[in-house]
């Protein structure tokens, strides 16, 4: 007795009335014409099949509920002895002889698999008829070939079996699927049928090779290669090898199946890949390069590259009335390349091209009506238009396209479909279609130029409102820095003529008219204040200096300095912790502290004035805050105090301009920081501002 073959098959665990379809793998067991049968755990006999059946002579219902030890010859191995032999040994084999309903003996292998169960151990087999002396092998019932072949039939993959001389001995059905061959056709030929030419002579060296030296070229676990249809075209293959030695002969087996599905998946992924690239790359490109031109000329390279087309158009258009040079959002353009007008007035130009054909551009340009141009048509569709064949799409009428061998394209509309900048369009001397991704990326790419181009014609409109904003500014400060110097003039005369009226006639004037005298005389103190200041406020932007590091704390010890008389006619105490160094203006920084400075402590109320600096690092900017305890602001009040020439108190109560704290907001600008107080009515008033740290960079 010997072991059988591990992957022998066994039967299943069904009741008395089961067919063959009751073993585990009986529709391969009734296809092969395998006998089978079980065996319960009293020996008696549980389920067979037909097979099982016919090879003893019984019927069924005849066998059910027998002992098997019936069947048997007295010497023959008992049940018992082979459970007992096969305890933990797996399936095993043992030759028999099964008495027939014709008292005749057969004898046979019955291949058996012990099982375990709650009410003892059943065996399951199959029984193969041994051939007698008088039988050839080819005569006898060779149940593992014919098992081998309904499972080879069964399976989805090809089976090949080659000799030394690469002649196929057999192939399974899958095979005809797969590569068109019939198995018929290739048993007995070579297999080099099945292989594409260009590697038909590596693969006979191969073979050669592998048979003198036993060295492999490539890994036979699993390989991809390509096989030859039998219509011409080649088929990827996903093919595991092996190799086997029969009665001295040795063989090769080839399993294998069509990968055509996951590599045009991988394709489709690559592609996809590709063109999402594609578009990170033409996004960054647009946000970095402002040129409308190269813009629309990589657009255009990358779509030709992505979709693999022959050429790809980036069209501006011009409709009816829309004048030379400009689109319809209004945004100028330069005039390139080829400008035709359609028999309709529209016209197309050509803004962008790569590997397009003059002719075709021409023809394009000149058919711009919705239907006699790829381009028209794209431009009069709402969703983007995919033509897989120009000649027999009926949504377009373009036959010049054929004439120049164009006989597929893609076109999406660049810009909104109700005011469009133009059409993207590529055209493809190829039948074929256009995937999904195909047409997203290529409105992809219209999205970014329409959005691009969008952002140049804001940023040209932001540019040219700047410079007049500019120009504007430059002259009302011209026309501040004349008026304050031409009114500076009159007044001194005004304010010079009223002395001499006070000191020739003072002793002939009496005191209302010098009262008149001295509030004619402040007047035009005041009004010379204000026109100072004015024009002090003018000159912020364009008489500042360059901006460099400025230490705070010198800055305060010299405003202090200026402020001393005030501070000691006032008993004013200032404090101030660490204060930091700056970028900015060293004088403007400087009028920015007294002016705040002046005013907490003029703004101080009854008391003596007590004001506190100190600042707070914010990124890369400095707060610096000055705080006092005066007699507050409204919180109403806080955005109108900063404006030119608002005061919150009366002249009487207070002195100033008015253009103290709007000097300092704009002082502040000019730095490319804020201004802002925290206020309350009688409660003192924080003064807070920010400026830029000398190293904001780091």
């Amino acid at each position: 007795m010997e072991s059988g073959p591990p992957s022998a098959p066994s039967a299943g665990n069904t009741d008395s009335q089961s067919s063959a379809s009751e073993f585990g793998t009986g529709a391969l067991l009734a296809a092969a014409d395998v006998a089978a049968f079980r065996v319960g755990a009293d020996g008696t006999i549980a389920a067979v099949n037909d097979a099982f059946a016919s090879l003893t002579g019984h019927d069924r219902s005849e066998l059910l509920g027998t002992p098997f030890s019936e069947l048997t010859a007295a010497d023959d191995p008992t049940l018992e002895s082979l459970v007992d032999e096969a305890a933990g040994a797996g399936p095993l084999s043992a030759q028999v002889s099964i008495r027939t309903n014709a008292e005749t003996s057969i004898a046979v292998d019955v291949h058996l698999e012990v099982r375990e169960t709650d009410d003892g151990p059943r065996l399951a087999g199959v029984v193969n008829r041994r051939p007698t002396s008088t039988e050839s092998v080819s005569d006898s019932d060779l149940t593992y070939g014919r098992t081998f072949e309904a499972l080879a039939n069964a399976l989805p993959d090809g089976i090949i079996v080659l000799d030394t001389n690469s002649d196929v001995q057999y192939a399974n059905p899958a095979v005809e699927r797969i590569l068109g061959h019939a198995p018929d056709e290739l048993v007995g030929s070579s297999k080099v049928n099945i292989i594409p030419p260009r590697l038909r002579q590596a693969h006979l060296d191969a073979l050669q090779n592998y048979l003198e030296t036993g060295e492999r070229n490539l890994n036979w676990t699993y390989v991809e290669l390509p096989g030859q249809h039998k219509s011409g075209h080649e088929v990827p293959l996903g093919v595991s090898l092996n190799d086997f030695t029969y009665d001295g002969d040795r063989y090769f087996v080839g399993l294998f199946r069509d990968i055509s599905p996951r590599k045009e998946a991988e394709r489709t992924l690559k592609a996809k890949v590709a063109q999402l690239e594609s578009i990170a790359y033409l996004g960054r490109h647009a946000l970095e390069e402002g040129d409308a031109d190269d813009l629309l000329e990589k657009a255009t390279e990358l779509a030709s590259a992505a979709l693999e087309v022959d050429c790809c158009v980036a069209f501006e258009y011009d409709s009816i009335g829309t004048a030379p040079g400009t689109v319809g959002s209004g945004a100028p353009t330069a005039d390139v390349g080829i400008r035709m007008a359609g028999s309709d007035g529209d016209a197309f130009r050509v803004r962008a091209t790569t590997d397009c054909d003059e002719a075709v551009l021409e023809r394009e340009c000149e058919r711009s009506a919705s239907t006699e141009s790829l381009a028209g048509a794209t431009l009069a569709s709402d969703e983007p238009i995919v033509v897989e064949d120009v000649a027999t799409d009926d949504r377009i009428d373009a036959p010049h396209l054929s004439d120049e061998g164009i006989h597929s394209g893609l076109g999406v509309t660049i810009g909104p479909i109700t005011d469009p900048w133009g059409v993207l369009v590529a055209y493809d001397g190829r039948d074929g279609e256009f995937a999904d991704h195909d047409v997203d990326f290529l409105e992809s790419a219209a999205t970014i130029i329409a959005t691009a181009l969008e952002r140049q014609a804001y940023e040209r409109q932001l540019s040219e409102t700047v410079d007049e904003l500019e120009a504007s500014n430059e002259r009302l400060e011209q026309f501040a820095y004349a008026a304050s110097h031409d009114l500076q003039e009159p007044l001194r005369m005004v304010s010079s003529y009223l002395g001499l009226v006070e000191s020739r006639y003072a002793d002939e004037l009496d005191d209302d008219a010098m009262e008149f005298i001295e509030f004619a005389v402040d007047g035009a103190d005041r009004m010379r204040e204000m026109i100072d200041g004015l024009l002090e406020y003018s000159r912020i932007d364009t008489q500042g200096e360059p901006f460099e590091p400025v230490d705070l704390e010198t800055v305060l010890e010299d405003v202090l300095t200026d402020l001393q008389m005030m501070l000691e006619e006032s008993d004013a105490e200032i404090t101030a912790e660490s204060l930091p160094t700056v970028r900015g203006d060293p004088t403007q920084l400087r009028q920015l502290l007294q002016n705040l400075l002046s005013n907490a402590i003029e703004y101080s109320g009854d008391e003596p004035p007590r004001v506190h600096l100190e600042a707070e690092r914010c990124g890369r900017t400095w707060r610096v805050s000055v705080e006092d305890e005066g007699i507050g602001i409204d919180p109403e009040d806080a955005d109108r105090i900063f404006q030119v020439f608002q005061r919150l108190h009366s002249r009487e109560e207070y002195d100033g301009t008015g253009i103290g704290l709007a000097l300092c907001r704009r002082i502040v600008e000019r730095h490319g920081g804020d201004i802002w107080v925290d206020c309350e009515s009688g409660e003192g008033a924080t003064f807070s501002f920010t400026l830029p740290r000398a190293n904001a960079d780091a």
